[in-house]
């Protein structure tokens, strides 16, 4: 079925779309549970969107969404067999699987082939790069989590020394240029939408992107390979729904702002200033085809694999891993 204008705006009328957080729990048959990193945003538009669009739906599944606290605590859930699968960072995603516990984990699909993360700091005195942070304050969202290991990772791919940088947790929001001015941190990680937000501002930021430094994937859905394995038929019918409302978006069959109306359901302050929310959307999309639509949702070979060379020289991976250790691109080349 394609969605159009016409038969999405009639369908929202008719209250036929899932935009419903369940939590997570006992699952039905033919129901997969999702977690996420952190609440809900933008740039879950894969998952949120095929939700609210009815794409799972007209797959026969029901799609349970847990808002995480980062990937870490995404991971413990699947993990724990609290969910069936994460939407997580692929650098977390290596790190795990670099560990005992973690050996078992699987990426079945990567959502964002770039990095969306972003470093910013003032024009009058920019950190251009990894080579301007020794001895200086970087804000980052979580220690441990995934923008300390992109820091990490892009100093030692410019040789630089990760001792002599101070790291600071910094909320993801545009106030973290308050504390630039105050002298508490000199730059800090934000996600696309802050990226937007500051760009739009006029204010006078400096902002560029982590994979100019150190190319990685960006987010990928990662799973426990028994539980990818038991429900096989469920994991391609679920990336086949989110593949298909992914092209949707990219190739115009939903308009932004009918997108962004469906999505309001998830009341996302990001989507409250239409203007904002559609510079957002379309940032968004950019992550998810900067490897081209031939690569859309697939776990491409040479972004994975510098990804791991650049984990394995902070030492947050083992250097014996193989790429099939790492994820399958079987339910992508069976669609």
């Amino acid at each position: 079925m394609t969605v159009n204008r016409r038969n999405m705006l009639a369908a929202t009328t008719a209250g036929m779309f899932l935009a419903s957080v369940r939590p997570l729990g006992a699952q039905a048959q033919d129901a997969l549970s999702i977690v996420l990193p952190n609440q809900l945003i933008l740039a879950f538009i894969d998952v949120l969107f095929a939700q609210a669009g009815g794409y799972f739906e007209r797959e026969g599944l029901k799609v349970g969404i847990e808002e995480g606290r980062g990937s870490s605590m995404a991971l413990q859930q699947v993990m724990g067999g609290n969910a069936s699968i994460a939407r997580i960072g692929a650098v977390d995603h290596i790190r795990a699987n670099g560990q005992p516990a973690g050996r078992d984990l699987v990426a079945f699909g990567t959502v964002q082939q770039s990095s969306p993360w972003f470093v910013v700091s003032l024009q009058d005195k920019p950190v251009t790069g990894p080579q301007d942070m020794a001895n200086r304050n970087i804000g980052i969202q979580s220690v441990g989590g995934t923008t300390e290991t992109l820091l990490d990772i892009m100093l030692v791919a410019r040789g630089a020394d990760r001792a002599s940088v101070n790291r600071v947790v910094v909320n993801n929001s545009p106030a973290g240029l308050d504390l630039i001015r105050q002298g508490r941190i000199d730059a800090y990680f934000v996600t696309p939408s802050v990226a937007v937000a500051l760009r739009r501002s006029g204010q006078p930021v400096h902002v560029w992107n982590t994979d100019t430094v150190a190319p990685t994937p960006g987010f990928c859905y990662s799973g426990k390979r028994e539980v990818i394995a038991r429900h096989e038929p469920l994991i391609q019918r679920y990336v086949r729904a989110v593949r298909t409302a992914l092209l949707d978006l990219i190739d115009g069959k939903v308009a932004i702002a009918d997108a962004l109306k469906v999505l309001e359901r998830y009341d996302m302050a990001e989507t409250r200033n239409q203007e904002l929310a559609a510079a957002i959307y379309q940032e968004n999309i950019g992550f998810l085809l900067a490897d081209g639509r031939e690569n859309l949702l697939r776990n491409v070979p040479r972004r994975w694999q510098s990804a791991y060379d650049l984990m394995v020289a902070c030492g947050f991976a083992p250097p014996n891993l193989k790429q099939e250790d790492l994820y399958t691109n079987r339910f992508i080349d069976a669609l």
